[in-house]
C-alpha cells in the first residue's frame, strides 16, 4: 500500500499535469486547440486515477464505503 502522503502528492501532481494540459487545450477565452484534446483528456484521466487511489486509501484505512466518505465532504 502506498503511503497517504504519496497519494496526495500523486494527486497534487497529476492536477498540475492537468492544470497544464487544460491551459494547452484553451489558450484563451475565445479558442480551442483540438490538437491538444488528446493529452488534456489523458491528463484528465491521470488525475482521476491518482484521485481514485487516494480515495480507496481512505475507505480501506478507515473502513467506510465511499458514500460514506463523500458524505463527509458536505
Amino acid at each position: 500500500m502506498e503511503d497517504a502522503q504519496d497519494l496526495v502528492a500523486a494527486v497534487r501532481a497529476a492536477a498540475a499535469r492537468h492544470r497544464l494540459a487544460w491551459g494547452e487545450l484553451v489558450p484563451s477565452l475565445h479558442e480551442i486547440n483540438h490538437d491538444a484534446e488528446p493529452a488534456e483528456e489523458a491528463a484528465y484521466a491521470e488525475m482521476e486515477a491518482a484521485k481514485q487511489r487516494l480515495r480507496d486509501h481512505i475507505c480501506d484505512l478507515y473502513g467506510i464505503s465511499p458514500a460514506e466518505l463523500c458524505s463527509l465532504t458536505r
